[in-house]
């Protein structure tokens, strides 16, 4: 019976961490422009730190498809640390992920 109840609260935790994750896209692309900004410039400084570190040339498609990678996981590490952030404000207790 324990079991069926931890499942239940589980899928509970699910659809609440992506109501939230999915509340930090909106955030992130309607709100805050100032942060979309700064994830791309600190994006296109890491591409160039890449293209330093490993002393290889990349033509403008790869350069771009690199930055929108790196765009793309801080977009999500964001989303993340915002819907973590709201599930820690509404239970007050600590989420491990």
């Amino acid at each position: 019976m324990g079991e069926v109840g931890k499942i239940t609260q589980l899928t509970e935790f699910e659809r609440t961490l992506r109501k939230y994750l999915k509340e930090g896209r909106e955030k992130l692309e309607k709100h805050l422009i100032g942060t979309q900004e700064a994830i791309r410039i600190i994006a296109s400084d890491k591409t160039k730190d890449f293209i330093v570190a490993m002393d290889k040339g990349l033509n403008l498609e790869e350069r771009e498809y690199l930055t929108s990678l790196i765009i793309s996981s801080m977009y999500q590490s964001f989303c993340y640390g915002y819907g973590v952030g709201k599930v820690e404000g509404a239970t007050k207790s600590r989420i491990y992920l």
